[in-house]
C-alpha cells in the first residue's frame, strides 16, 4: 500500500480547528482521508480569532522561512479564490519609524535590505507621499520620519471567516466532521495513538493525529507521553467601535501597529501592552493603559481620537522555543504528527498544501527544516516577526 492509498482511506484526528487546523483538515478530506476535527470552543475563536492576522514575509530570516512565508500570501490568494471567499486583503503594509531611534532605523533599513536582496519588491515613499498617494487619513510628521517604505506582497486577513470557509467546504464537499470537546487521553500502544478520548468519554478512532492545537500543542504532546517544545505567550489587541478613516493596508509604525478591521473598526496593537498580558484576565476596556493606546493610535489615525474600544482580545500565542514552525512526525509516537507555529495565520494555507503533499508519498524538501525533532534551532539568527 503506498502512502497516498493509506491516506485516502485514512481516519484523521485533527486536533485544533485555528486556522493552521482547519485549512489542513480541508486539504486532508480533499485528498481523501475521513476527517474528524476537534476543538475545545467554537472554531476560530482561540489565537486565530485573537490575532493581528498580518500576512508578511517581514523578518523572517532565514531565507526558506521567508519564502514560506512569502509563498504563504499566494496560498491563501489561492484557497480564496478556489473556496469564493473574500477574506484575504493583500493591501501592503506600510513600515516607519522615528529617525530619533537609530536603533529601530537601522533594523528596519537592514530588513528592506535584506528583503530587496531576496528580490522581494519595497518601495520607499515620503510622509507627504504616504498621505497625497496611499493613506490620506495617516498622519507621518515629516521631521520625524525620514522614509516610509511600502511592502505591497503582504496584508491581512480574517480568521474567523477563513475557518467557517475552509471547514464548511471540508464537511458539505468532503463529509469531514467538526466535533467540540476537550482532548483528555490520547493512549499510546506500540508507540502509535491507539484513539483520542474526550473529556466527555467520547472516543474518536484514529490511524493519524494531527497536533494543531497552538498554545495547546505542548499539552496535547504530553497527552501522548512526548513533548513539544512551545511556550505560551500572552498578548493583547484592541479594536474600536467603526470609525470615519480609510485605513486600507496595515501601517507599522514605532511600536504602535494599525489595520482595518472590518465594518469601519481598527485593529490596535501596541507593543507595551503585551506587558500587561494575562491568560484569563483581559483589560477592561476602560483601563487607562487602554485609553493611553487609543490615544497613541490617534496620533497616527486621527479619526480614532475619541473613539470608543469595542473590544479588548487577550490572545496566546504558540511560540515555538527557537522561534520556528514546528511540522512533522513525532520522533516517538509514529501516527502523531505537530504543526504548530507562532506564523499561523501566514502559514496557514502553505503548510497545508505542504504536509497534504507530504502525507500523500511526495518529497517535501521545504519542510525538512521544521521537523519537530531537530537539534537546537535550524535557523539561528531570528525568530519571525509577531502575527
Amino acid at each position: 500500500m503506498t502512502t497516498s492509498d493509506y491516506i485516502r482511506d485514512a481516519r484523521v484526528a485533527v486536533i485544533g480547528a485555528g486556522a493552521v487546523g482547519s485549512v489542513l483538515a480541508y486539504r486532508l478530506a480533499q485528498a481523501g482521508a475521513t476527517v474528524t476535527v476537534i476543538d475545545r470552543a467554537t472554531p476560530g475563536s482561540g489565537t486565530s480569532g485573537r490575532t493581528f492576522a498580518w500576512l508578511n514575509g517581514m523578518d523572517k530570516p532565514p531565507r526558506p522561512y521567508h519564502r514560506m512565508s512569502v509563498m504563504g500570501i499566494r496560498d491563501h490568494e489561492d484557497l480564496a479564490d478556489e473556496l469564493a471567499g473574500d477574506w484575504v486583503h493583500v493591501t501592503g503594509s506600510l513600515h516607519w519609524t522615528d529617525r530619533r531611534d537609530t536603533a529601530r532605523t537601522a533594523a528596519l533599513e537592514e530588513s528592506v535590505r535584506q528583503l530587496r536582496g531576496w528580490g522581494m519588491r519595497v518601495d520607499r515613499a515620503t510622509p507627504d507621499q504616504v498621505r497625497r498617494d496611499l493613506e490620506p487619513d495617516l498622519v507621518l510628521e515629516q521631521d520625524q520620519v525620514s522614509a516610509v517604505y511600502l511592502v505591497p506582497r503582504s496584508g491581512w486577513l480574517e480568521p474567523s471567516r477563513l475557518v467557517a470557509g475552509a471547514l464548511g467546504a471540508a464537511r458539505e464537499q468532503y463529509g469531514a466532521t467538526v466535533v467540540r470537546g476537550d482532548v483528555a487521553a490520547l493512549p499510546v500502544a506500540g508507540g502509535m495513538v491507539e484513539r483520542v478520548v474526550l473529556a466527555d468519554g467520547q472516543v474518536i478512532e484514529a490511524d493519524l493525529v494531527v497536533n494543531a492545537a497552538g498554545p495547546d500543542g505542548g499539552r496535547v504532546a504530553v497527552l501522548a507521553g512526548t513533548s513539544l517544545p512551545v511556550e505560551r505567550t500572552p498578548g493583547l489587541l484592541l479594536v474600536s467601535e467603526p470609525v470615519p478613516a480609510r485605513l486600507r493596508r496595515v501601517a507599522y509604525g514605532p511600536g504602535i501597529h494599525l489595520r482595518p478591521d472590518g465594518g469601519g473598526r481598527v485593529m490596535v496593537q501596541w507593543e507595551p501592552l503585551d506587558s500587561l498580558a494575562v491568560e484569563g484576565a483581559p483589560l477592561a476596556a476602560d483601563d487607562a493603559q487602554v485609553r493611553d493606546a487609543m490615544d497613541r493610535a490617534a496620533g497616527v489615525l486621527p479619526a480614532l481620537a475619541g473613539a470608543a474600544v469595542e473590544s479588548v482580545r487577550l490572545g496566546v500565542r504558540a511560540v515555538p522555543r527557537d522561534g520556528y514552525p514546528l511540522a512533522g512526525f513525532d520522533a516517538g509516537v509514529g501516527n502523531l504528527y505537530h504543526v504548530v507555529t507562532h506564523s499561523g495565520i501566514t502559514l496557514a494555507a502553505r503548510l497545508a498544501l505542504l504536509i497534504t503533499e507530504e502525507l500523500t508519498g511526495g518529497e517535501v524538501a521545504e519542510l525538512a527544516p521544521f521537523a519537530p525533532g531537530r537539534p537546537g534551532s535550524a535557523f539561528p539568527g531570528g525568530s519571525g516577526s509577531a502575527e
